[in-house]
Order: structure tokens, then sequence, then C-alpha cells
């Protein structure tokens, strides 16, 4: 499974091959010799690295699935990155783990005589365009990150400054007379008024 150390630590070979003109013999055979060392690899890494995809597969898909149900994300961005490790992960299990292993772990004094050469020379060409492939791929994952949170925190600015984000995602609550009861009257904005003392006197005697 790829990420951006090993696919930089790969151009070392794929730049020979993809980039060089006039592509030479002695690059193409650089390019073998580089690929058969990772062909002689322990078989663990490769689990390794295909671990770390489906925790990173899953984790993209978890976000999804979390705002597709109204609780945050963004579904498009979200989505947009898991077909792109959907893409990347079937790239490496089905095209490029195979090439590597085809290329064998010992090779012949001189390679480019050898019969085997053209097989490895199309061998090495495929495994430099996936790696470019991949490595487009995982800056789209970049930028639709980058545009899911620029997506995100532009929501929140629209809002003004004494509007509460949580208390705004909310709906609208209807006052009941329970919660809000009604403030105490005023008599003086009433057309009654207060009797005086000594209206108050008359009226008793």
């Amino acid at each position: 499974m790829p990420s951006p150390g090993t696919t930089f630590t790969h151009w070392i070979a794929d730049h020979n091959v993809l980039w060089r003109s006039p592509i030479t013999p002695e690059a193409l055979v650089t390019s073998i010799k580089y690929y058969s060392y990772l062909s002689n690899a322990p078989h663990g890494m490769g689990w390794v690295y295909i671990a770390v995809g489906l925790v990173a597969l899953a984790s993209a898909g978890g976000r999804a699935v979390k705002g597709y149900k109204g609780q945050g994300g963004e579904v498009l961005f979200d989505g947009g990155a898991i077909v792109l490790w959907a893409a990347i992960a079937y790239t490496q299990i089905v095209d490029v783990y195979p090439t590597i292993k085809s290329i064998p772990t010992s090779l012949p004094n001189s390679i480019s005589k050898d019969k085997s050469y053209p097989e490895l020379v199309t061998a090495v060409r495929d495994l430099a365009t996936n790696n470019i492939m991949t490595a487009v791929m995982l800056t789209g994952i970049m930028l639709l990150q980058a545009g899911r949170y620029y997506s995100k925190r532009a929501d929140e600015n629209d809002l003004p400054p004494s509007v509460d984000v949580s208390a705004a995602s909310t709906p609208g609550r209807v006052p009941s007379p329970e919660s809000d009861p009604a403030p105490p009257i005023k008599r003086s904005g009433t057309p009654f008024r207060e009797l005086t003392e000594e209206e108050a006197t008359e009226l008793k005697g």
C-alpha cells in the first residue's frame, strides 16, 4: 500500500523510466535492481501496508456515514476520498504488488543482454506509471479533505457574531406559558389607578 514516503522513495527508480530522455539501458537497469530489492522484502511488510490502507479506508467510510446521517462532515468530500482510496487499494493489490513479486530477486550479471530483459523493462515501466497514478490520487485525497475543512469553516463564519453555532443548528423553540411566564403588568399602564390614602379614608367613613 502507498504512502507519500514510499512514493517519494520510488521516485529514485521511476524518474529514470518516465522523465529521463533519452532512456538509457543503464537507467532501466538501475530501476530493475531497485525493484528487485523490494521483491526480496519480507512478506509481512506487505500485510502491514494493507492493514494501514484498510484502516484509512474504514476511517474515511465512517466519516462519510456520519455526515450522511446529519451528525457532521461532508458526504461529497468524504465520498470522493473513499472512491480514491478504493482505487489506490485496487491498484496496489491487483497491479503493483504482483508486478514487484514477478521481478526475480537474483538478477543475472548482464541484465540488458538477458532474455528476460524486455519483460523486466515492461514491469518497471508499469510500476512507474502506477506509482504516478497513486501519487495523483493521494494528492486528490488531500485536496478533498482541505476542501471539506474550508467548506465547514466558511459555513461557521457566515453566521452573525452573536449567534451561537450550536444554537443555530437546533430548530426554533415555541415558547410555552410554563417555561416563559408573562411579565408582571404595571398598573400605571392600565386605565385604572390606585386609591390615595384620603380617598380610602373617605370610603371607610
